[in-house]
């Protein structure tokens, strides 16, 4: 009879430790998941930021082309209106 009641207790204390595990394993797959999804959405986010800054590089470097060329021309100008000066002081 005692060996019954020792058996039954072991029973029901791993009843009630599989209950538990499986309460806890539950628990952990729902935070993993979440887990995943907060993951997906932050390498989405890195994604459209990677994108943003390649589209702001290139708008950089064509602007600094732009520059360029205005520089280009602004000195061009500057020997332009030097020249003309000269030719007018020499008249």
């Amino acid at each position: 009879m005692q060996r019954l009641d020792a058996a039954k207790k072991k029973y029901s204390a791993t009843k009630e430790r599989l209950t538990k595990e499986k309460n806890t394993q539950d628990t952990l797959e729902s935070g993993n998941k979440i887990a995943e999804s907060e993951f997906k959405n932050s390498e989405n986010l890195l994604s459209e930021v990677q994108k943003e800054i390649q589209s702001q590089k290139d708008n950089l470097f064509k602007e600094s082309q732009q520059l360029f060329k205005l520089r280009a021309e602004q000195a061009n100008h500057i020997g332009a209106i030097s020249s003309t000066l000269s030719a007018s002081r020499n008249l």
